[in-house]
């Protein structure tokens, strides 16, 4: 027949390698009008001509082969407008993931390595409120910020003083999660009614700690790791033993700065005798 096309002058054609024809065949989105039993050469029709097309210029606007096979089916209809508008959000959603990555790498490029000094100090034992769980790291930030802030209420409704920067002790982790504890240390006086579920009241011991204070936001590009590295290189070279996990202490956070070039963050660790 004459409109029957052998898939190397297809390729050629519709500007397609045939690669790409397999691929789309397997993909269900341009499937040959036969394929021969001995030989598996594959025949396409004349009218395949401007699926091709319609594939050619989808994949140039980034659009997935799921999503084009999707949008093949209902090409003469309403519907391909809805499938055609998904695409364009999935690519909002992209540009401002790029142009987030963008503005995060200029600011690592314009922003020289932060210095980290390490020093030790002795603090006294402090009674604190805490609450404590288990989240992947990615929402460490979050379950931290949301325990600060049922501590604070919990400390307003007993009249409690605050006696210092909250912080966060990371306790243990899996594979996929760490065992956070959030304290809000306490002034004078303790409620005598009972705490609402999941929060308690205990004391942090005294003792010598090593420290270092990072300075803007904890997370991004420029979180916390560099503070933690030198104070586990302090530890290592001056051959002490850190005993439990590592503290963060909030010094000035979204609490106290709107700012967060103004963030303040001691990263500390107690040390064994």
């Amino acid at each position: 027949m004459r409109d029957l096309i052998p898939s190397s002058r297809f390729a050629q054609l519709s500007r397609l390698s045939r690669k790409a024809l397999r691929l789309y065949a397997e993909q269900g989105l341009l499937r040959p009008v036969h394929i021969d039993p001995g030989s598996g050469y594959h025949t396409y029709s004349l009218s395949q001509l401007e699926d091709a097309r319609r594939i050619s210029d989808l994949r140039a606007l980034g659009m997935p082969l799921a999503a084009i096979r999707d949008a093949l089916r209902v090409w003469n209809t309403p519907a391909l407008g809805l499938h055609l508008a998904a695409h364009r959000d999935a690519l909002h959603a992209q540009a401002q993931q790029v142009q987030a990555a963008l503005e995060g790498l200029d600011a690592l490029i314009a922003r020289p390595a932060q210095p980290y000094a390490v020093q030790t100090k002795t603090v006294a034992p402090q009674r604190y409120l805490g609450t404590r769980g288990w989240c992947a790291p990615d929402s460490a930030c979050a379950l931290i910020a949301q325990a600060q802030a049922r501590l604070e209420e919990a400390r307003h409704r007993h009249l409690l003083d605050r006696g210092g920067a909250a912080l966060a002790i990371y306790h243990d982790e899996r594979e996929d999660a760490w065992d956070i504890e959030v304290c809000l240390p306490l002034g004078d006086g303790w409620p005598v009614d009972a705490w609402p579920g999941g929060i308690y009241h205990a004391e942090l011991p005294g003792g010598e700690v090593a420290y270092t204070v990072h300075t803007g936001d904890c997370g991004g590009n420029h979180g916390m790791q560099g503070a933690y590295t030198a104070l586990w290189h302090w530890l290592t070279q001056q051959g002490r033993e850190p005993l439990g996990g590592p503290h963060e202490v909030y010094l000035f956070d979204e609490t106290n700065t709107a700012d967060p070039a103004d963030y303040r963050t001691e990263v500390a660790w107690r040390l064994r005798p």
